[in-house]
């Protein structure tokens, strides 16, 4: 027999995934400031798969994104011409590309165990996420020479680095109960 959560547990439930969602985002403005541009979208949108349901995912995402740019234009001195916020879009689509890919993976390999999943995930996210910026050089100026085998695998290197350091913080977050396991990528329902 299914119980109903009782409204105190639905708004700690709620709260929870908000103080999460703010947490993540708070993670964020620290890697904008510290790698402006080589902000470790694919780590983040595999944590978000990983730990986070469908809309949240969509909302950290969406966020971390936005925080990027108003660090980067308000903070970093972008130039603030058509085609940095162009490549600033095309990252924003990037972050959510690898970010549902990671999700679809990772939702299809959680019987394998747990270190799979977040590795397949990893990949997935990354590689749809320089997929997609790989795919905005064609149309947008100055980007052949960001796809350079050292400028990428910078990139991936930081990605690993800020992952490990996300599911140590995730790990941490659920012993202080500000968030539980969760199920990859899947809305809880109102009943437990």
């Amino acid at each position: 027999m299914q119980q109903l959560n009782t409204p105190a547990e639905s708004g700690y439930t709620a709260v929870r995934r908000s103080l999460w969602i703010v947490l993540v985002i708070l993670s964020s403005i620290g890697f904008s400031f510290a790698l402006a541009c080589a902000t470790p979208f694919a780590a983040l949108g595999t944590l978000a798969a990983l730990h986070m349901q469908r809309r949240d995912l969509l909302v950290m995402v969406g966020l971390t994104w936005l925080v990027n740019q108003i660090i980067g234009y308000g903070f970093l001195a972008y130039p603030q011409t058509w085609d940095s916020f162009a490549w600033g879009g095309a990252i924003g689509i990037a972050a959510y590309l690898g970010a549902i890919g990671a999700l679809a993976v990772a939702s299809r390999m959680m019987a394998v165990g747990r270190a799979t999943p977040i590795m397949a995930a990893f990949f997935a996210a990354f590689a749809l996420y320089e997929l997609a910026l790989y795919a905005a050089s064609f149309v947008l100026p100055g980007g052949a020479e960001a796809f350079s085998v050292p400028v990428v695998w910078r990139i991936f290197y930081v990605n690993v680095l800020a992952l490990a350091g996300l599911l140590i913080f995730h790990k941490l977050a659920m012993a202080a109960g500000l968030m539980d396991s969760g199920a990859i990528g899947a809305e809880k329902p109102a009943a437990a």
